[in-house]
């Protein structure tokens, strides 16, 4: 029998190793449970199967790894990697310009199926394609 056979949850812990994967964080269970304030046991358990997140875990997640929740969970759409900026690029990072923020502030009202919409608009409308 496969390994995944015994895991009750295998689809969510593929996600969750390609989300950590994705996020290029520290691997080990003793820095994701540091990084998302739990247990080794308790990573063991997402990273094989055992163990669901609860939706405020499931949250912390996905802004930790730069996923969409969607995805984490379901397996809805795709990742979406947003890179994260490290601690390192926060401290020179400028703010936005108001114009910018308005913009990314209107984006964060989207669903994903409408943001993936705009998307397509912007590329058409900048680029041609």
């Amino acid at each position: 029998m496969d390994k995944l056979d015994f895991m009750k949850h295998p689809k969510f812990a593929e996600r969750f190793n390609q989300a950590v994967s994705l996020a290029g964080v520290e691997s080990t269970q003793k820095a994701l449970g540091k990084l998302l304030g739990v247990s080794e046991v308790m990573i063991w358990s997402y990273r094989n199967g055992e163990k669901l997140p609860r939706m405020a875990m499931a949250l912390k997640m996905a802004d930790e790894f730069g996923v969409s929740v969607d995805w984490l969970l379901q397996g809805n759409g795709e990742p979406i990697n947003l890179a994260k900026p490290t601690k390192s690029t926060k401290a020179r990072t400028r703010p936005l310009r108001k114009s910018t923020q308005e913009i990314v502030d209107f984006v964060e009202t989207l669903t994903e199926a409408e943001r993936k919409k705009a998307l397509k608009i912007l590329a058409l409308t900048f680029t041609g394609k």
